[in-house]
């Protein structure tokens, strides 16, 4: 399902709008009046939806409460119906090589999501939310990336593929030059408009493997040559991307008297997910290589956190009196919540996903290997 304009509507959904501040010179018997006629146009804004703006589909757009997930379905044992495409090079290179070998398997997840709108007309206004992830820490990230790497064994061996799994791979002398860490590694990822921190760990023998991963570390043109060619095989560096959040609204106009940002919980396979696949001929060089990945994010409707505001910032009273003394202001608003996330819920859609990106994988290397 595309998430580009209809979002989770079974989670938590924020809406934030304001209007520009607008200057006016009266006397002070209006003062009150004024100041009391703001407020109301405040409250009435603040669960707007973008259609105010003309944006968006407004009819596909709810205010719902907090769910209870004790009170949740099931998440249904289902992987997720992921494509992968080249991005870069052709599958073709699997055929190169008879085995593949697994390079590590990361897994990340996104902690903090944010979005701004600003509009510059008139006397201006600014609205921002904030979201930040809770319940989901490095260990859980381990034990999926585990069961991730796995699963990728298994479906390759069924498929009749020989695959030299993460920890044999890095028993070889040649994969040495292949950088990993053994402690979780984070970093900031711009997603749209707004950075937001990602962390990334990998299976419990193996770590995070920082070649050619979701936080890579120095240069990497030739790592992984040597590897291919002394256990000729095509050397994979999977990388799974996990989201919690869909943001929505927001930029800089000059030309709307509005402006107003959206917000929820969703849990979503990133469109950073990808493969990337390398090959040498002798190990001086690689010689062939590929990226694989998906169009967009990937999200589902399934319940698995609850959403908490934290934190508020209105400037609308000061914003009010400014106004009614004839000295214009811009109007500030801004949200803070937390997603706490259902540990396992979580963990359930990340299989899910995990599973699916896998079945995709496999799917692409057959076709490279005309099976």
């Amino acid at each position: 399902m595309s998430f580009k304009k209809k979002y989770n509507i079974g989670s938590v959904v924020i809406s934030l709008c304001l209007f520009s501040a607008v200057g006016h010179s009266f006397g002070l018997g209006d003062l009150a009046k004024q100041v009391a006629e703001k407020v109301v146009v405040d409250k009435a804004t603040e669960t707007v939806s973008d259609a105010v703006m003309g944006e968006g589909d407004a009819s596909s757009e709810a205010v719902s409460a907090p769910q209870d997930l004790a009170s949740a379905g099931p998440i249904a044992d289902m992987p997720m119906a992921i494509e992968l495409k080249a991005t870069r090079g052709s599958v073709d290179v699997f055929a190169k090589r008879p085995r593949v070998a697994l390079a590590g398997y990361n897994v990340g997840a996104f902690q903090t999501a944010s979005i701004t709108g600003t509009t510059t007309r008139e006397q201006g206004a600014s609205v921002n939310m904030d979201l930040t992830l809770q319940g989901v820490d490095a260990g859980l990230l381990q034990k999926i990336a585990d069961a991730g790497q796995a699963d990728l064994v298994r479906q390759l061996q069924e498929a009749g593929i020989d695959v030299i799994d993460a920890p044999s791979f890095f028993q070889a002398p040649e994969a040495a030059e292949v950088h990993r860490s053994a402690t979780p590694v984070d970093d900031k990822k711009m997603d749209g408009r707004a950075p937001k921190k990602l962390i990334m760990n990998g299976p419990s023998s193996v770590g995070a493997v920082t070649s050619f991963g979701l936080v890579s570390t120095g240069f990497n043109a030739n790592v992984g040559d040597q590897a291919s060619a002394a256990l000729d095989a095509i050397v994979v560096y999977p990388n799974v991307a996990l989201d919690f959040a869909w943001t929505s609204g927001g930029g800089r106009s000059m030309l709307q008297k509005t402006v107003s940002v959206n917000a929820g919980a969703r849990f979503s396979l990133d469109a950073i997910s990808s493969v990337q696949v390398i090959y040498s001929r002798d190990g001086r060089y690689v010689d062939d290589a590929a990226t694989l990945g998906i169009e967009e994010d990937i999200g589902v409707d399934d319940a698995f956190a609850n959403l908490e505001k934290t934190a508020s910032t209105d400037n609308s009273g000061v914003v009010g009196l400014s106004n009614a003394l004839g000295f214009g202001m811009s109007s500030r608003k801004g949200e803070s919540y937390t997603v706490a996330a259902d540990p396992a819920r979580y963990e359930a859609l990340a299989m899910n996903a995990v599973r699916g990106f896998n079945t995709a994988l496999v799917k692409q290397i057959k076709a490279g290997k005309k099976l």
